[in-house]
């Protein structure tokens, strides 16, 4: 075998090339492409993006071609995909904080999107990606979790949605012979540490069906018939524990926001819905329907102004907005502080969420829509892309985050080697899925047993697929003796770790729209 005399070393920028074949070293990855509309200004936040990218409830939509657990970066570069690591519908799928230590959380399961409902696991992975959580519903009322909540509460408990169905005499809320199911909807605080039930809440003991906005019917998938097609009047869809031990909880069926008291599980106080609102006259700037996430922003020290958000779905074909809101309980009135309103006009007729970032910008998943924005804290846009290749409503996120992550995969660097019989140049690719330590890649050619017989480069990590070009002198470089190490190396230089020695592929058979995508070259790295 002939070594490399003389090398040229560079690294070409890896863009996308369709959404079925992304990446050379991982033709099994088939991640949606962000369609970027309006690229991060410089105000953006650097932080990573975490979505379920996931198939449209439209009947026209085809979904994207792996949904799943994602993340990326603002660029629309991959950095994580979670194929084969979370099985079934993915929500809810974001970094958080459980005893000091940071993890990613799940829910996991099976989708009945008819009725808008998901049962299966809360999972919790590590900075490997692997699970070291699984959490399920507690006591002998609710014992299956839905997909709405999975809140986890100073690090040591955490809230989930519990849907029960709870056989009751309906003929006062206009029901026939034979429907008596109605969704009793609620939520668990679990202890993480000893699985303990610390507190439960269902609506049926609480609120009225008399206040449902979802007339009860004796078709469709809440014909109360069927314990499966029970009647969901309230449809809890998310949840948030305050300073003081108490509850704020969402109920879309309802168009309401509530205050629970987190002794004996009684209405403290109950914003909107058609029947039984503590706050009269709301303002048109803070009006909202068929809501999702509402979350506590703000509680002034003796309790009596409090500042909340949430994502208003409108759902009625006017767009869909995240509102911020003011609360004053003692002249029972209420404030609209600011809306943030999308690109597009878009309507989510479900899902959805609003974050408060740490420097100042909100980050918001427009969940049906299948979009997310990020905006200043005045709500000018700063950012804004669709899930999938343009505004199709195709694939759906229920809700997304932007957050800072660092992740160690679990998986050995993947790496291909370009070349062909009489070429004197090589293209090493290499990626590596969720790992974001590597800053440079050093590169090895090896021979059949594995001995170094030098190092053909080094090279600044670029993305996901970072590429090597590699001028060489040989005779024949798909001989069969040439192989390539990859090695990752962090900002130190400390190796984090080893590709497989890789031996080189017929470039012929690789021939396509890549080719054009990798075609403009950047400064290497001198060794």
């Amino acid at each position: 075998m002939l070594l490399p005399q003389a090398l040229l070393v560079s690294s070409l920028p890896c863009t996308l090339a369709n959404s079925h074949w992304q990446y050379l070293t991982r033709p099994d990855l088939s991640p949606p492409i962000l369609n970027i509309t309006i690229p991060a200004a410089p105000s953006t936040s650097p932080d990573y993006i975490f979505l379920t990218a996931t198939p449209g409830f439209y009947p026209t939509s085809t979904g994207p071609t792996q949904p799943g657990a994602y993340i990326f970066r603002s660029s629309g570069d991959l950095v994580w995909s979670g194929l084969g690591y979370l099985p079934g519908y993915v929500a809810n799928f974001g970094p958080t904080v459980i005893d000091g230590k940071n993890v990613l959380k799940a829910a996991t399961g099976l989708l009945d999107g008819g009725h808008g409902r998901m049962f299966g696991d809360h999972v919790v992975l590590n900075e490997r990606y692997e699970t070291v959580r699984v959490l399920r519903a507690k006591g002998d009322r609710g014992r299956l979790v839905s997909v709405h909540e999975f809140e986890v509460v100073e690090e040591r408990s955490v809230l989930v949605e519990v849907p029960v169905p709870v056989p009751v005499d309906l003929e006062e809320f206009g029901g026939g012979e034979g429907q008596r199911w109605v969704t009793s909807s609620g939520f668990q605080e679990i202890d993480l540490e000893t699985g303990e039930l610390l507190f439960e809440w269902y609506s049926l003991d609480n609120v009225s069906p008399h206040a449902s906005a979802l007339a009860l019917s004796d078709k469709g998938p809440f014909n109360a018939f069927t314990p499966y097609n029970s009647w969901d009047y309230f449809h809890l869809n998310s949840a948030a524990k305050d300073t003081d031990g108490n509850y704020l909880i969402s109920g879309r069926n309802v168009a309401a926001i509530f205050k629970i008291n987190g002794t004996d599980g009684s209405v403290i106080w109950q914003l909107g819905g058609p029947l039984g609102s503590d706050f009269e006259d709301i303002p048109d700037d803070a009006g909202f329907a068929f809501q999702h996430d509402a979350r506590i922003r703000y509680r002034s020290e003796d309790g009596t102004i409090e500042r909340i958000s949430l994502f208003d779905n409108e759902a009625q074909g006017q767009a869909s907005k995240v509102r911020y809101i003011e609360l004053d309980h003692e002249k029972k009135s209420v404030r609209g502080i600011q809306t943030f309103l999308p690109p597009d006009g878009l309507v989510a007729d479900s899902q959805g969420n609003a974050q408060f970032l740490d420097n100042g910008n909100v980050f918001v998943n427009w969940g049906q829509a299948g979009a997310v924005t990020e905006f200043s804290s005045e709500g000018e846009v700063l950012f804004h892309a669709y899930l999938d290749s343009f505004p199709s409503r195709d694939v759906q996120s229920y809700r997304g985050f932007r957050a800072p992550w660092v992740g160690y995969s679990s998986e050995e660097p993947a790496v291909l080697v370009l070349g062909e019989s009489g070429d004197d140049t090589l293209e090493v690719y290499v990626s590596w899925n969720g790992d974001t330590e590597t800053r440079s890649w050093w590169v090895y050619l090896v021979d059949g047993e594995g001995v170094n017989k030098g190092v053909l480069g080094k090279v600044a990590r670029t993305g996901f697929e970072t590429v090597l070009k590699v001028d060489i002198d040989s005779e024949n470089v798909v001989s069969g003796e040439v192989f390539v190490v990859a090695e990752a190396r962090d900002e130190e230089e400390k190796v984090l770790g080893r590709s497989r020695a890789t031996r080189v592929s017929d470039r012929g058979l690789y021939s396509g729209n890549w080719k054009e995508s990798h075609a403009n070259g950047q400064e290497r790295l001198e060794l």
